[in-house]
């Protein structure tokens, strides 16, 4: 339990001060009078949605990486607002707001909140608490955030709640997820053009031999051969894209599959057509017949299409194909294994393009972390036990240089998640002074992020190379790019929901206060202005969330989304930061009890939305918060016992477990 109680005392001259100005300023959403507050409802037994108990206390969260900065700035605003708190006590023997706990008998002063002490400055609708919110950095990682939340994971500081990029897991019983915004993973290839660093040649092996140590922007469609500085003939990944699913499995053969189907070339995913490029082509002088050493021809080369490359004479044709073997309409005349061009009538598909030589590289990422776990089961899609069950890294790259691939670095480069600089840490490291082969990394590589992130954060989402710096490109997924729209209605295949995660055995009345003014969205009480900037808290979290760090806002108001589970396969709910209350139905009369029963939270208002299975579309509540039975605007349509209603407009924690702290 923590008991560090804030070191701040209420002046009394200053606040007299203060009241005297306090008319001129501006209170929730209309102008202030100087009016004293009174006490919030509470006390020895705390109420939702606050849970206010009078006593200062500091809450702490660990987790996401996705979100570290995001909940900084939200703990920061919300410490802030206890700036305008109780008054505390300053005094042996002040009459306290909540005597009951056991610690208040004792001396200590500026611990705990005066009664009827407020003055006219008073923040009764936010930090009345004054608690101070803390982000830990111990253990990274969503998963390693809910583990330590639940005791499974050793922490050095009590978690309060996690910071998490995925839904709650299986490690402890009573996790509850309150979303409070939406987000994607995106997929990025970055646009570095190794032959415009330095000399353009690659000095250190294994690049040496990729097209002589030429290489260009794979990711924008170069192809070997082509102009160092474009056009290039082959397809760009931002515009052929990948996806998993029943129509394409291309994210499963690139990051998941073991075998024969795996995807280890660019030319896979970019070398296309129309303008086709097949290497180790064997010609023979005086002979038509051209064969490839292993594999055949790719389907979409026909008799009549045009061929070109060297030792091929002009207007030459394709008269016909099977397998490995083609016909050309002309003999060739020199003796080679060549690269020919051949003009297709239509294109190959993501994924069965034709190689090139040149190697993708998979950034593995923190396998602790939402994120990862978002692509993971993405890539993993249908398959059952495939090569992400565990983990999306089996595919990841190590380094390919033999030469430093020595102690640590020989293992497989595994980066935090969201921060494309690591590539260019990993390619340094690899290739000490040959900047060439460090582009070359670089620009072979895809890396995955979360999208908010890649908006926002210019430096973390670019990777540089020589100096300059090579903002990644979003590869679109099913067809599908990241926005708002696409996000909020799970329509892009990695959507996700950012969650803070609690407990329900050992949540404290701190943080669950906390959590519900995160989530409400001034429907279940009106946040005030702060009096620093002149901006309402409630916009305040608005801008963090949606403006400062990208991630569209979620409240207790938002409704459903259009799909439920996105194609990566994990819950991504628009409506988790209302509360979720299990309720018993009758077909055909409009009242309804708590299936535990007890009373339902006195903060249910009436005219609020319900949803629930067997509860008509539309519905409100009519009457009742606080009692035993709610009485709705619609009769239900269902018997049923256990049914999950949600409260729009009324904040996730409805009951928290230690009211005290």
């Amino acid at each position: 339990m923590y008991k560090h109680k804030l070191r701040f005392g209420v002046v009394k001259a200053a606040a007299a001060g203060a009241a005297a100005v306090s008319a001129a300023l501006i209170v929730g959403g209309g102008v202030a009078s100087a009016a004293i507050p009174s006490d919030p409802t509470g006390g020895a037994t705390p109420v939702a949605p606050h849970f206010y108990n009078g006593n200062v206390e500091g809450i702490r969260d660990t987790g996401s990486d996705t979100t570290f900065f995001m909940m900084q700035k939200i703990g920061d605003l919300y410490t802030s607002a206890g700036l305008y708190g109780c008054s505390l006590n300053g005094l042996a023997g002040d009459s306290l707001y909540n005597s009951s706990d056991p610690a208040s008998v004792t001396t200590n002063l500026n611990f705990f909140c005066k009664s009827g002490a407020n003055v006219s400055t008073t923040d009764v609708n936010d930090n009345w608490d004054r608690v101070e919110v803390y982000q830990g950095v111990d253990s990274v990682g969503s998963g390693a955030g809910q583990n330590q939340l639940c005791g499974a994971a050793a922490t050095p500081l009590p978690v309060d709640f996690s910071r998490s990029s995925k839904p709650a897991g299986t490690a402890c019983t009573g996790l509850v997820g309150t979303g409070y915004a939406k987000d994607g993973v995106d997929v990025l290839t970055y646009p570095v053009n190794p032959t415009q660093v330095g000399g353009g040649v690659a000095a250190t092996a294994p690049y040496t031999t990729l097209n002589g140590g030429v290489v260009g922007p794979v990711g924008n469609g170069w192809l070997p051969g082509d102009p160092n500085t474009g056009p290039f003939t082959g397809t760009a990944l931002t515009s052929g894209g990948i996806a998993n699913g029943a129509a394409a499995t291309t994210a499963y053969e690139l990051w998941c599959a073991t075998d024969s189907t795996r995807i280890t070339d660019w030319g896979q995913l970019t070398n296309l057509g129309p303008n086709l490029e097949v290497q180790g082509v064997q010609l023979n002088s005086g002979s038509p017949t051209a064969t490839l050493a292993s594999g055949n021809f790719p389907s979409t080369v026909a008799s009549g299409q045009a061929i070109t490359g060297p030792n091929i004479p002009g207007g030459t044709t394709v008269s016909s194909v099977s397998g490995g073997t083609l016909t050309l309409s002309q003999n060739a005349s020199g003796t080679a294994t060549n690269t020919v061009r051949i003009t297709t009538s239509s294109t190959l598909a993501v994924g069965s393009g034709s190689p090139i030589g040149i190697p993708v590289r998979i950034v593995g990422v923190n396998s602790a972390s939402g994120t990862e776990a978002t692509w993971a089961s993405y890539a993993e899609g249908s398959v059952a036990s495939g090569g992400c069950a565990a983990n999306m890294n089996t595919n990841a790259a190590s380094d390919p240089n033999s030469v430093t691939a020595t102690g640590d670095n020989a293992g497989q480069h595994i980066a935090l998640e969201n921060n494309s600089d690591q590539l260019n840490q990993f390619a340094v490291t690899d290739f000490p002074g040959d900047a060439v082969s460090q582009a070359i990394e670089a620009a072979t590589s895809l890396y995955i992020m979360s999208d908010g992130v890649d908006n926002t954060n210019p430096f973390a989402a670019a990777t540089t190379i020589g100096g300059v710096g090579y903002s990644g490109l979003k590869v679109p997924l099913n067809g599908k790019l990241p926005t708002t729209p696409t996000k909020l209605q799970n329509t892009y295949p990695t959507a996700r929901t950012l969650f803070n995660i609690y407990r329900t055995s050992s949540i404290r009345a701190s943080a669950g206060g906390f959590l519900n003014w995160v989530c409400d969205g001034n429907t279940s009480f009106s946040k005030n202005i702060d009096n620093t900037t002149g901006v309402n808290f409630d916009q305040e979290l608005t801008n963090t969330i949606g403006t400062l760090f990208g991630f569209p806002r979620l409240t207790d108001t938002n409704p459903a989304p259009a799909i439920g589970t996105p194609a990566d396969g994990l819950a991504a709910p628009n409506n988790s930061c209302a509360a979720s209350l299990a309720v018993s139905t009758t077909s055909g009369t409009n009242t309804i009890t708590l299936t535990a029963g007890g009373n339902f939270p006195g903060d249910i208002v009436n005219g609020g939305g319900i949803t629930g299975a067997g509860i008509p579309t539309g519905t409100t509540v009519s009457s009742g918060g606080g009692t035993s039975t709610l009485t709705l605007s619609q009769n239900a349509s269902a018997t049923a016992t256990g049914v999950s209603a949600v409260f729009a407009g009324v904040p996730a924690v409805t009951s928290v477990a230690s009211s005290q702290n």
